[in-house]
């Protein structure tokens, strides 16, 4: 595979989980914060089994697509506080033969769990809420001295 090839597709694959994000409004001391939550999704293909010359393949691809969750507070003049979010979802699918030439497979992983990733964006939200007030009361108090 060509540099430029490469390139291209992890462009691809960046742009892809781009779309993967929730979105949520915090008041906090009579202002109100935009937090974002944003996937972050890593594949991965590993081929398992062996491939003998005289009998039938055992070869099998696993695709992984691991998703973390970053958390973007949005404050005034343009600041903003990110974190990455404890835990990973993990997405697997087992294919026949070797993992050659499987980026489409891949993507295709991504795309037909794209509403469990959004679910899982959406609970993180739900379960970030008390830290995110934190995070915010933490950048204010910094802020103040």
């Amino acid at each position: 595979m060509s540099l430029f090839a490469f390139a291209a597709f992890a462009a691809a694959a960046t742009a892809s989980a781009a779309p993967h994000a929730h979105s949520v409004q915090l008041d906090h001391r009579g202002s109100t914060y935009q937090v974002d939550y944003r996937a972050h999704v890593e594949t991965r293909t590993r081929t398992i089994g062996m491939s003998p010359p005289t009998r039938p393949s055992s070869q099998r691809c696993v695709l992984t697509a691991n998703v973390s969750v970053e958390r973007v507070i949005g404050g005034q003049a343009g600041h903003e506080l990110k974190a990455m979010l404890p835990g990973k979802e993990s997405f697997t699918r087992y294919l026949p033969g070797d993992c050659r030439n499987r980026q489409d497979q891949l993507a295709k992983l991504v795309e037909d769990k794209s509403q469990a990733i959004g679910a899982h964006l959406a609970r993180a939200a739900v379960d970030d809420h008390q830290s995110a007030l934190a995070a915010i009361e933490t950048a204010h108090h910094f802020a103040a001295n």
